[in-house]
């Protein structure tokens, strides 16, 4: 995927940026967020070098995060240009709590690992929900167990969040919380 050109600020601490990826035909999208260790890229493609500075001249990038085990995207070799932790969907918990404010909500059979997580009002999913032709759950043929899934999104009855970012999608920047609900 080439690099993308903007970003767009959700919220002061909360920053996405989308493009189409040839690759697996459909849009993707990175989220970015202001931890008190500094920013944190979740599901990362390249930025180009212009808009990538304006970034991070907000904060520096702290580390890197994935939802799942299919996010790969640019993470290794920002990892290594920006010399940074990389936490991969494998190696959190349910629970843990990453770059001193970053929840991690388990959601398994979505994609492997499958992990959304809670940064204040704000909820980032990788692909158990997604927001191309409006808010869906994961279509069954990409999941692991369409059942534990659905199972699985009931979690997020009990998370507090207006605003959700998907890895495929553009936010939802009000209600998102009651649009889940009335979807799972």
């Amino acid at each position: 995927m080439k690099p993308v050109a903007e970003w767009q600020q959700v919220t002061p601490t909360l920053f996405v940026w989308s493009d189409y990826n040839p690759d697996c035909k459909t849009d993707c999208a990175s989220t970015a967020v202001l931890t008190p260790e500094g920013l944190v890229l979740i599901d990362p493609f390249r930025l180009e070098p212009g808009a990538f500075e304006e970034l991070t001249a907000i904060r520096p990038v702290a580390g890197i995060v994935l939802t799942n085990g299919n996010h790969d995207r640019d993470a290794l070799s920002e990892q290594q240009r920006l010399n940074v932790p990389l936490r991969t969907a494998d190696s959190v918990r349910d629970g843990d709590i990453l770059f001193g404010s970053l929840r991690a909500i388990s959601l398994p059979g979505g994609g492997t690992n499958e992990t959304a997580y809670l940064a204040g009002e704000a909820l980032i999913v990788g692909d158990a929900l997604i927001n191309l032709d409006g808010l869906a759950i994961l279509p069954d043929k990409y999941c692991e167990d369409p059942k534990e899934l659905r199972r699985s999104l009931g979690k997020l009855a009990e998370v507090d969040f207006e605003i959700l970012c998907f890895a495929h999608g553009l936010p939802i920047t009000q209600g998102a919380k009651a649009r889940v609900l009335g979807l799972i």
